[in-house]
């Protein structure tokens, strides 16, 4: 092979690699494209639809997607990592959680007009208010239930065991993929999916259901509070949550759940 044949197989070489090159970038581009054209469309939703924007019905069926969605993934979680299916419900019934549906809204409420703004006050924003909210949870279920769900004293830089650093930076990464993706696709997914002629009748049923779930939860784990302290079941409520949730019950339904007194 001649010095002149070995060049000219060399930039042939070279402009097929070139080529190849071009049409990858042209795909992703082209990828990039339909993905920033279906969050659009998704963000726009269905002008007319009763939850069409950001008002109280689409904020709603945020919370009761997420309520439902939040306790399916931290089961798959917990599954991958114990190698066991584990109860991760926060109501007594249903698979529902309470925080996962707060917490999208609130990343939503908070976090909206950031959209197009820069990844890192996103990521920010979200580990702040997520931290935040774990950590109030944490307080106000010790302080009104008398129990914890989870404790973080174990982990570096925790804050009295109720949230720790590395579970705020969690929180930041949700913020981001929430913002980024998951809300679009969800905002778009409730206005073409949910009935905007018994939308409305449904959405108040289902905040009925919520509202008495939400209660009876309460009372069954105050009433177990109660009893843990010896007190008797003198009105019609307590003796409705003893039949029906005896402390037995209750520690299949929350099995992470500990009263603050034992620990």
């Amino acid at each position: 092979m001649t010095t002149r044949e070995f060049y000219a197989r060399r930039r042939r070489r070279l402009a097929q690699k070139m080529e190849r090159l071009e049409r990858s970038e042209q795909r992703a581009l082209a990828r990039e494209a339909r993905h920033d054209a279906s969050i659009a469309r998704d963000l726009a939703g269905v002008p007319g639809h009763f939850a069409h924007g950001l008002n109280g019905y689409k904020l709603f069926w945020m919370f009761f997607i997420c309520c439902f969605l939040g306790v399916v993934i931290e089961t798959a979680f917990c599954f991958v990592k114990e190698g066991r299916l584990m109860q991760r419900t926060g109501l007594v019934w249903g698979p529902f959680n309470l925080i996962y549906g707060i917490g999208a809204v609130l990343l939503t409420v908070c976090l909206r007009p950031f959209i197009g703004k820069s990844d890192r006050w996103i990521f920010l924003g979200g580990a702040v208010i997520g931290g935040a909210f774990e950590c109030l949870c944490s307080w106000l279920q010790e302080a009104v239930l008398g129990t914890v769900s989870w404790d973080y004293s174990d982990y570096p830089f925790n804050l009295h065991g109720r949230i720790n650093l590395l579970y705020c930076l969690f929180w930041g990464v949700l913020a981001l993929v929430w913002v980024k993706e998951l809300y679009p696709r969800l905002n778009g997914f409730i206005e073409r999916n949910v009935s905007k002629t018994y939308g409305v009748a449904l959405t108040w049923v289902l905040v009925a259901f919520m509202l008495a779930n939400s209660l009876t939860s309460g009372a069954a784990v105050l009433r177990q509070a109660q009893r843990s302290e010896g007190v008797p079941a003198t009105s019609a409520w307590q003796r409705v949550m003893d039949d029906a949730y005896p402390d037995e019950r209750l520690a299949k339904i929350f099995p992470s759940m500990v009263r603050t007194d034992g620990m």
